[in-house]
C-alpha cells in the first residue's frame, strides 16, 4: 500500500487529505492540514508525435521512447499520432501500438490507442504535414478502423464529399476531429452538431473572419469538445482565453514530437526534418511543426495563463478521458492510481498503475 499526503484534486473539488493506493485508489482521508503539494491525475495526451528522439511513425521503438521519455514530466496516457503518410506506413503503426497497448514496459505511460492525423487533410492546409494527403479510401479507412487500435481521427470534411468518414467512425467508435481543413463554415457547424471534435484549435486550419468564417469561427461558435496546444507559442494567451470562455470541454494537447525533452537540433517528424531552437520545433522555412512540450509545459502554461489547479485537470485529464469515454483522468476511490505529484518546482514524481516512475 502506498501513502501519499498532500492538496488532493478530486472530481469534487480540491482537499487537504491523505492518499492511500496499490494499482487503484483504495481511500481518500481528509486531513486537518496537509504538505503544501499538489496530488493530481496524470495527464492524458491525445495528440502526441513523439519525444526522447522517438518518431510514432518509427513503430514499436519510436512509441516505446515517446512513452519513456513523456511519462518522466507527468504524462499518464496518450494517443500515438501519425502523421499523413502511404497506407503501408500507418498499418505498420497501428500494428505496432497494438504491441505497445498489450506490453507497457516499465517506466512506459499507457498506451491508448492510435490518433490518426491524416492523410485524409487539405492539400491547402497541411501545415508542417508531409504532403502524402489524398481523397478518402473506404476499403483504406475500414482496414485501419477495423484494427480496434484508433481512437481518434483527424480529418478535412473536404476529403470526404460523400460523407464515408462519419459513417465508418459510428460503426467502429472512433471520434472524429476537423484538423488541416478549409471547409466552410455551415459545413463545419454541421458536424459539430453531429458530434465532432476540433483538432490543436486556430492552427492549420481557416480561421476568424468576419466575412469569411472558416472552420476556427465554427468551433469557437459550436464545438464542445476541442484540442488546444498549451506551449504559449501556437496559441498566444488572448486567444487561448477566448478559445476558453467559449468550447465547453477545451483540453490540452502537445501535438509532441521527437524533439520533446530533447536539447536543440534535428528531429524526424515522419518524412519531414525538423528543427528544434529556442523551445521552438520549425521546417526550414519557418513553419511551426509540432512541438517541444510536455505535460509539464502544459500544465506551466496553464499556471501561467490563470487557470485553478481545478480548472488545469479539467483540461489535461477529465475532459480528455471523456471526450474517448474512459474511467480515467480523476482522482476518485477505486479509480486507476495514474497520478502527478506537483511541487513549487514541478513534478516531485509520477505514479502509473500505482507504480512510480
Amino acid at each position: 500500500m502506498n501513502t501519499l499526503e498532500g492538496q488532493v484534486v478530486t472530481g469534487a473539488g480540491i482537499l487537504a487529505a491523505r492518499l492511500q493506493f496499490t494499482d487503484r485508489i483504495v481511500a481518500i482521508e481528509p486531513l486537518a492540514s496537509a504538505p503544501d503539494q499538489w496530488i493530481l491525475p496524470g495527464v492524458l495526451d491525445w495528440h502526441n508525435h513523439g519525444g526522447g528522439g522517438g518518431d510514432v511513425m518509427d513503430g514499436e521503438a519510436g512509441i516505446r521512447q515517446l512513452a519513456k521519455t513523456h511519462a518522466r514530466f507527468g504524462m499518464t496516457g496518450f494517443l500515438a499520432t501519425t502523421v499523413t503518410a502511404e497506407r503501408d506506413a500507418i498499418d505498420c503503426v497501428l500494428q505496432a501500438a497494438a504491441r505497445v497497448m498489450a506490453d507497457r514496459q516499465p517506466g512506459e505511460a499507457r498506451c491508448h490507442g492510435v490518433h490518426l492525423e491524416g492523410p485524409y487533410l487539405s492539400p491547402q492546409k497541411l501545415g508542417a504535414q508531409p504532403e502524402r494527403t489524398r481523397p478518402v479510401d473506404a476499403a483504406e479507412l475500414a482496414s485501419w478502423f477495423s484494427s480496434g487500435v484508433v481512437r481518434v481521427m483527424t480529418y478535412a470534411p473536404e476529403q470526404d464529399p460523400d460523407g464515408l468518414i462519419p459513417a465508418l467512425a459510428q460503426e467502429f467508435n472512433v471520434r472524429l476531429q476537423i484538423g488541416h481543413s478549409g471547409c466552410p463554415y455551415h459545413r463545419a457547424e454541421s458536424l459539430l452538431a453531429s458530434g465532432h471534435g476540433i483538432t490543436h484549435i486556430y492552427n492549420a486550419m481557416s480561421g476568424v473572419s468576419h466575412r469569411q468564417p472558416g472552420v476556427a469561427l465554427a468551433a469557437l461558435n459550436h464545438a464542445e469538445f476541442s484540442e488546444i496546444i498549451c506551449d504559449g507559442l501556437h496559441v498566444e494567451e488572448p486567444a487561448f482565453q477566448l478559445a476558453r470562455r467559449q468550447v465547453a470541454k477545451l483540453y490540452g494537447v502537445t501535438d509532441a514530437t521527437a524533439a520533446a525533452g530533447m536539447p536543440d537540433g534535428e528531429y524526424a517528424l515522419g518524412s519531414h526534418r525538423v528543427h528544434k531552437a529556442n523551445g521552438a520545433v520549425r521546417l526550414a522555412d519557418g513553419t511551426l511543426a509540432g512541438s517541444a512540450s510536455t505535460a509539464t509545459t502544459t500544465i506551466e502554461t496553464l499556471r501561467r495563463f490563470g487557470l485553478s489547479w481545478s480548472e488545469i485537470v479539467a483540461m489535461v485529464a477529465t475532459r480528455p478521458a471523456e471526450w474517448l469515454a474512459e474511467y480515467f483522468g480523476r482522482l476518485d476511490w477505486a479509480s486507476a492510481a495514474d497520478l502527478v505529484v506537483w511541487g513549487d518546482s514541478g513534478p516531485e514524481s509520477v505514479w502509473i498503475d500505482g507504480q512510480m516512475i
